[in-house]
């Protein structure tokens, strides 16, 4: 190697779980290191996830994890001072936050250092959609925060889907330069082999989410009951893992009674999304808002699955109505019974939806688009940096 060379810049990525970063967010390192930086993630992660990575340098990093309101809020100041010692041991020139959390903390902690800073919201979550007094004091001053970093760290928060963009631009004050909307995580659409739909009845709709009261699984088996008490032959699979972390998790008791109702099937965290959603008919996402662009609906789409979900940000860039599935009210299971009933009975417009979702996510959800995009950005920031 030229010892002239002067050493290349450092981007850390700051993300709660090394888990979700591995499989939604690898084509951002690809992004950074075509861009010219040396990569650094700071993560809770185990052992064998961190000796499993190339080309990345890993930083076990430690979250609190408060199950309220109130105790994310008491958590910020810890969870400050060791993102702080992250950044003066790796002298980042760009931090990138990825989701809610981590934008608040790292950019709280980045304040007094000379990095850009970029702050990837990946829906607003809970703590946005919650209406109580503690909830909105946290909006302000996650609102502030926000503000502030995009001032003082040169920064620019990052969207996935208009209504976000839209929010932040006019409740939160941010200029339109300081704003990138760049939607979803991208697919590889290579790793995704479509298969015709399974033999009917019963008709499956599948759920890909974490076990929260915010993603709508209980008003999809309230749906589901109703479907059973019209006669209609139909399916739910729930997959995902609970997060007892999270204000809106559910109990595990509400879940074990939820899977005696027949034709309920809770299958827990699963690795192989491709064969779920081939063993499927619809994939169903009945969040009640918070959404960034879920990436179950993508990988639904991609797989030629027609696709049902609420009416809420998010959902609908990707989810066209009689074009690429249903969208129904949030929190109405009747609505919802009503859409699930006319998919279940529908076939050639299942078929047709499906094809219509994955040209949808060819011309405007591949990795290579979002790789794209965050490689033009990242040359853009750290020119910034290199003329300030």
């Amino acid at each position: 190697m030229d010892s002239t060379q002067p050493p290349r810049p450092r981007i850390l990525f700051l993300v709660t779980e090394f888990y979700y970063f591995a499989s939604h967010k690898m084509d951002l390192v690809a992004a950074a290191s075509e861009a010219g930086f040396d990569v650094y993630v700071a993560a809770r992660c185990s052992n064998l996830q961190a000796e499993d990575q190339t080309g990345i340098t890993i930083i076990p990093l430690s979250w609190e994890r408060p199950g309220s309101i109130l105790g994310a809020l008491f958590s910020v100041v810890p969870d400050v001072f060791r993102v702080m010692a992250v950044m003066a041991r790796v002298k980042p020139s760009v931090v990138h936050n990825i989701s809610l959390k981590p934008a608040i903390v790292g950019s709280i902690a980045a304040l007094g250092c000379k990095a850009r800073v970029l702050n990837s919201i990946n829906g607003f979550g809970f703590v946005f959609h919650a209406r109580s007094l503690m909830a909105r004091m946290v909006q302000w001053g996650c609102r502030l925060v926000l503000k502030l970093s995009a001032r003082l760290n040169g920064g620019r928060v990052i969207l996935q889907n208009a209504d976000d963009a839209s929010y932040v631009t006019m409740r939160i004050g941010l200029n339109a330069d300081q704003v990138r909307l760049i939607r979803g995580s991208g697919i590889d659409v290579a790793l995704f082999r479509p298969e015709p739909e399974p033999p009917s009845p019963p008709v499956r709709f599948v759920i890909l989410a974490r076990l929260l009261k915010m993603k709508g699984i209980q008003v999809a088996v309230a749906a589901h009951v109703l479907l059973q008490q019209r006669g209609v032959d139909t399916e739910l699979v729930v997959c995902g893992a609970a997060d007892p972390g999270n204000p809106s998790s559910i109990p595990e008791s509400e879940t074990k009674q939820w899977a005696l109702v027949p034709g309920v099937t809770f299958r827990g965290q699963i690795d192989d999304v491709e064969t779920v959603i081939s063993e499927s008919h619809v994939v169903l996402h009945p969040a009640l808002g918070g959404e960034g662009l879920p990436r179950a609906l993508l990988e639904g789409a991609v797989l030629k699955r027609p696709l049902l979900a609420t009416d809420v940000p998010g959902n609908r860039e990707v989810v066209i109505q009689g074009e690429t599935g249903l969208l129904v009210p949030s929190n109405d299971a009747e609505k919802l019974a009503d859409a699930m009933e006319w998919l279940a009975t529908h076939p050639m417009e299942r078929e047709q939806w499906g094809r219509a979702a994955r040209q949808k996510v060819l011309d405007e959800f591949t990795s290579a688009t979002v790789q794209a995009a965050h490689r033009a950005l990242y040359t853009e920031v750290q020119a910034g940096n290199n003329a300030s």
